[in-house]
C-alpha cells in the first residue's frame, strides 16, 4: 500500500518519515487517531497487504472493543471508564504482534501509563496487555 493510498484510507495528515518510521494522524469515526509504522520506510509500506490496511480500518471499532475488554480484565480498577483510542501501531520488528491498539491511561505514580493491546493476524487480542510509562 502507498502514501496516497493510506493517507486516503484513514483521511490522514502531518505524515512525517523518521529513521524510527513513518507516522501520522488519521481519522476514524470522527476522532483523531496517531498511526504509527515503526521499522518501516515508505518501500516496505508497499510490502503491506491493502487486505490487512482496509480490515484494520474496517474493523476498528469492534478490535476497539476487544482492547476495551482486555484493559478491563486485566485493570479492574477501569472498569468504569472507556479509555480512548489514541494509537494503531505496526511494528515491523513484530514486537507488538501484527498490530497494536494503544490507550493513553493517565497519570501513575511513576509517570504518564500508556497501554496496548497487541493482536495477531487473525485479529485476536492478547490476553496480557503491554504497559509503557512516559
Amino acid at each position: 500500500m502507498n502514501k496516497e493510498d493510506l493517507l486516503t484510507l484513514w483521511e490522514g495528515i502531518n505524515w512525517e518519515k523518521h529513521v524510527s518510521g513513518i507516522y501520522f494522524l488519521g481519522q476514524y469515526l470522527n476522532k483523531d487517531i496517531n498511526i504509527h509504522f515503526t521499522g518501516y520506510c515508505e518501500q516496505d509500506l508497499l510490502l503491506l497487504s491493502d487486505d490487512l490496511m482496509f480490515s484494520l480500518y474496517r474493523n476498528l471499532d469492534h478490535l476497539d472493543k476487544k482492547a476495551q475488554k482486555v484493559i478491563h480484565d486485566n485493570l479492574p480498577d477501569l472498569a468504569d471508564s472507556v479509555l480512548e483510542l489514541s494509537e494503531l501501531i505496526l511494528d515491523k520488528s513484530g514486537s507488538y504482534g501484527e498490530f497494536a491498539l494503544g490507550y493513553d491511561a493517565g497519570e501513575s505514580p511513576a509517570g504518564s501509563l500508556y497501554l496496548l493491546v497487541k493482536f495477531d493476524k487473525q485479529f485476536q487480542a492478547d490476553r496480557e496487555l503491554v504497559y509503557e510509562i512516559y
